[in-house]
Order: structure tokens, then sequence, then C-alpha cells
């Protein structure tokens, strides 16, 4: 298996060596069967894997801050996210989440380009793992698209610069940026296909998309489109295949130090009830807990019944490796228990749709049935709020809480700023100097990496 996925590293990274294409390098292993695909796919080793880290864009929202004595820990490039530098990498830098992401879509064309001429194996299906790379190609390129384009607008999408669009593994192809349009139309191609392919609707694994999954990507997508309706049939079919919330009052602290996390953390990662679809972080620029929740974010926890704050939450400073104090993520958060697609999320995205479009009841049921399951047994009072407007604020209240330290809040706030109601100015202080982003700010951007425009003249870069 490693041999596969270092042969495709290899592939991805010599793209000046077009004789190395020609044959195969000694005591190494060329994949050709379904099954090697469907490994390809399954692989969790940390030198190339499927993975969705946002930690980048988690320290550029008003979730987190930096204390002035953690922050030499982090890499110039995290302090540059946090500051909202024009640039955030230098031209001799990979940026983790733009690498990151077309490394995904590598692997995936690499399967699809090859998976007609692959021999039949036995534990994966070629449906499957078709449908498989399909779906993660998608989901990297609907975040490439919301971190390196601007908000997605129906009215200007044919024109806004999206990113590069690449379907054909070849290490040597170069093109420039695609519309956003352009983008969301191989997205939906994508799931489209995948939606058709992935039959299971509750794979064994949740690192393994099924059926459930893409409708619950769907979901999400359309959200950010503004497409209600379209995001209530995706989310209720999704919901309509998977359980409701999991109850947190299920969970337990460490019996020998609570400060330590959920009992059984990492050993039951992938056991969580409320996970759809998940696969991995990638890099970030520190550890959780060399950053602080926000003020903004922590007034909107209840901290004697909110579970997520009881679980998830400490100020123990085990966790910034120092005496600094702070409420930070506990170590749990590192796991996936609300990370990539998950229940919660699914819910109250419905929830946020349904809101919009007048259907108060609905709206109602799904955010009473995320936060009676997020509280201590018996504390809970379900929400009434039937004013339209003020039962969204509360569900995106709602929203924000669960989501915390899932990399989504950064996409929320692009989308939300198209709002007047919700439009926010964010500001970060580090070393007694204070930056300010507005709600139209160029910043909401990130930059073309300077390491990729260096390479490619034909990409254009974001305005600063």
């Amino acid at each position: 298996m490693k041999k596969y996925i270092l042969l495709l590293i290899t592939l991805f990274s010599l793209s000046a060596c077009q004789d190395f294409l020609d044959e195969t390098p000694k005591g190494t292993l060329i994949p050709k069967t379904v099954n090697d695909f469907g490994m390809i796919l399954d692989n969790y080793s940390y030198d190339n894997y499927i993975a969705y880290g946002q930690s980048l864009t988690m320290i550029m929202s008003d979730d987190f801050t930096i204390p002035d004595d953690k922050a030499y820990k982090f890499a110039s490039w995290g302090i540059n996210a946090y500051s909202w530098a024009d640039h955030l990498f230098s031209v001799s830098d990979d940026e983790d989440c733009y690498t990151n992401f077309y490394h995904v879509i590598y692997l995936c064309n690499y399967i699809l380009n090859n998976l007609d001429d692959a021999s039949d194996g036995a534990e994966f299906t070629r449906s499957y793992v078709e449908g498989a790379a399909r779906f993660h190609r998608a989901f990297a390129y609907f975040n490439l698209v919301n971190l390196y384009a601007k908000h997605y607008d129906k009215n200007t999408a044919d024109t806004d610069l999206g990113v590069p669009l690449m379907l054909e593994a070849d290490p040597n192809l170069t093109t420039g940026r695609a519309t956003v349009q352009q983008i969301y139309d191989q997205i939906f191609t994508d799931l489209n296909k995948a939606k058709d392919l992935l039959t299971e609707e509750k794979p064994k694994y949740p690192f393994r998309p099924g059926q459930t999954a893409v409708y619950a990507l769907l979901a999400r997508i359309y959200l950010y489109q503004g497409d209600y309706k379209l995001c209530m049939e995706a989310a209720r079919t999704a919901r309509e295949q998977w359980s409701k919330p999991y109850d947190y009052n299920g969970y337990e602290l460490e019996d020998v130090n609570p400060d330590f996390g959920i009992k059984g953390y990492p050993s039951n990662r992938w056991e969580e009830a409320d996970i759809i679809c998940y696969k991995g972080e990638g890099y970030g620029p520190n550890e959780e807990g060399d950053y602080n929740l926000s003020e903004d974010l922590i007034s909107l926890f209840d901290k004697e019944t909110d579970l997520r704050w009881k679980l998830f939450i400490t100020s123990y400073p085990f966790f910034s490796g120092d005496d600094s104090q702070g409420d930070t993520p506990r170590t749990a958060f590192s796991f996936p228990n609300n990370r990539g697609l998950n229940v919660g999320e699914l819910y109250l995205t419905e929830a946020e749709a349904c809101a919009r479009e007048n259907e108060i009841d609905d709206a109602l049921y799904l955010l009473n049935e995320v936060a009676r399951n997020r509280h201590v047994a018996g504390t809970y009072q379900d929400e009434t709020e039937r004013d339209p407007d003020k039962l969204l604020e509360l569900i995106l209240d709602e929203r924000r809480r669960e989501c915390i330290c899932k990399g989504t809040r950064w996409f929320d706030l692009k989308r939300l700023n198209k709002d007047p109601r919700f439009a926010k100015t964010i500001t970060h202080t580090l070393y007694g100097e204070t930056y300010t982003l507005t709600p139209d700010d160029n910043h909401y951007v990130l930059p073309i990496p300077l390491i990729v425009i260096s390479q490619n003249p034909q990409i254009e870069q974001n305005p600063r």
C-alpha cells in the first residue's frame, strides 16, 4: 500500500521529469486493480492522504484569538493569516490548504483516469471507487473555490475567477483559473454521479463516503449558494437516511484528569454516531491548545449546561505546553466528534434553510433536536420563537456553537457578510497592534500562493 502511495507522491512532484512517467521505478508498484485504488482512498498515513484541513481559516475567523504569550509557537504563515496579511506564504513555501486540496484532486484524477483499465478486486467495487473519488474531488473543489474565490453570486459567477480546473492526472499540465460557475458545475457533475454510484447509505467506516454523505455535502453547498429549497431537499434526504443527533450526555471525561478530555479518545474516533463522513484534517500552523476562544464566541455558551463547553473546552495549560491560561479546545476537538460532515451541522443547515423559507415549525424542530442533545439532561427548554428573523439568528448562533473547530466559520462569515443583518467587522490584536477585517475586505479571498504564480504565470492573483 505505501509503495502505491509513494509512487503517486513522486508522480505528483516530479512534473519536470517526462522520462519518469515511461517506466516504473525499481522496487515500486503501480496501482492497477480496483482494490489498489480503494486502498489509496482509504489511506490514513500522514505522508499522503485525503484530508480537508482548514486550521488556517480557523485562526482567521472571529472564533479564536492568539495571545501574545503563545504567538511564538506559530509558524510565520500562521501569524500572517491571523493578521490578514496580503500574502501568507513566501515564494519558496508551499501553502498547506492550496497544495493539500490539489493533492486530493490529483489522487482522485489518477484513480478516475485509470479505473476503466483496472482489474477487478474483491474488497472494493468499481462503482464505490469511482463514486468515492468523485465525492472527494468535489469536496476538494468546493473548499478551494470558497477559499480562493469570491463567495458564490449567481449574477457574477460566470465571470468571477475561481481556481484552476484540473481533471487529468498529468503533472505537466498547467492551466489558468476557471470561473466560479465552471467549478460549481464540475462539483455538481461529480456529486450527481457519486449519488448514483455510492448506493450504501452508511458505510462501515465514516472515512468512506456513502450516499448520505453526498446529500449532506449537497445540502452544505446549496446553503452556501443561497438555494434554500434545494438545500432543504438534500438535507432531508440525508437526515432520513441517518439517525438523530447523538446525545452528548453519553460522553464521559477521563477519570484521572477530566482536563485531558473525553474518555476513549483517540482510539474510538471512528465510532462517533454523529459522523457522516470524515477523512482527516491535514496540518496546521500550530496545535489547538495554542490559541484561545474569542470572547465573542465564549459569550454564546451557557457554561453550566452546554455540554460542548463542559466536554470540549478547557483552560488547563497542558494543551498549550506552558502556564498560559485561557479557554481553548481540548484535545478531543482534534478528533472528529464534530468534524467533516456530521449530523449536528446537517440539522442546522436544514433549519437555517427552513427559517429563510418561513417553514417555522420545521426550523424549530431541527434546532431543538440539536440543542436538546447538547445540554445537560433536563436543562434545555425548547425554543418557541416564531419570528423568522429572530429564529434565524438563534439558528446561526447554534450553528456557531456546534461547528466550533470545524473550519466552516470562515465560509459562513463570507456568505453572511452579503446580508446586512449579519455582516460583521472582525478585529484581531497581537503585540499591541489591532488588525481589522471589514465585511467587504478583499482579504476574505485568500491569495493564490506566490510559489504557484511563479510556476504558472497563467494564474491571475486575487486583489489584495
